[in-house]
């Protein structure tokens, strides 16, 4: 494996292991975005400071508030946007799997607990070793999905033959 093949595929597998606290973060960005709609700072008191020279910058506290609010809930909307984006991605590339290739998935990736190959390999019924080629075998595949201008994925047919 090629050193951009190695970085593809850790980058893959981060984003299989991350994908199971996608819908908590996008919930979790829902709520900052509720909050933020609802926080009112209002006016506060008139602050008379020394003034040296002429000034054309005219302060007004609420236009202020209100723009930088909208600002800050742009950006939550935006990073919400991107989970889901995300979210969605995944869930297609994972479409592309087999029965066992999901299988493997849930109990690997998306596992709340985190499982071993041995613990994966009793519940499959498979051996370990068949197992890290499968793990290769989804993420090349799931990484020609997500990053289909990549060229040359080593996808492992050889895990098939019989």
């Amino acid at each position: 494996m090629t050193k951009d093949k190695k970085k593809l595929f850790r980058e893959t597998e981060c984003r299989l292991h991350n994908y199971k606290y996608l819908e908590i973060q996008i919930k979790n960005l829902e709520l900052d975005i509720e909050r933020e709609k609802n926080e009112y700072r209002g006016c506060g008191a008139i602050s008379y400071d020394e003034r040296t020279g002429v000034t054309y910058n005219i302060n007004r506290s609420v236009e202020n508030e209100v723009i930088a609010k909208e600002k800050r809930i742009g950006k939550l909307m935006q990073a919400k946007l991107e989970k889901e984006i995300e979210k969605k991605k995944i869930e297609n590339a994972l479409t592309c799997l087999d029965i066992i290739e999901t299988d493997f998935f849930n109990l690997f990736y998306n596992s709340k607990s985190k499982n071993n190959m041995k613990y994966i390999s009793i519940k499959m019924h498979m051996d370990r070793s068949y197992l890290y080629k499968l793990r290769e075998n989804v993420v090349y595949k799931i990484a020609g999905m997500l990053q289909p201008d990549y060229i040359d994925l080593p996808i492992k047919d050889y895990l098939y033959e019989k």
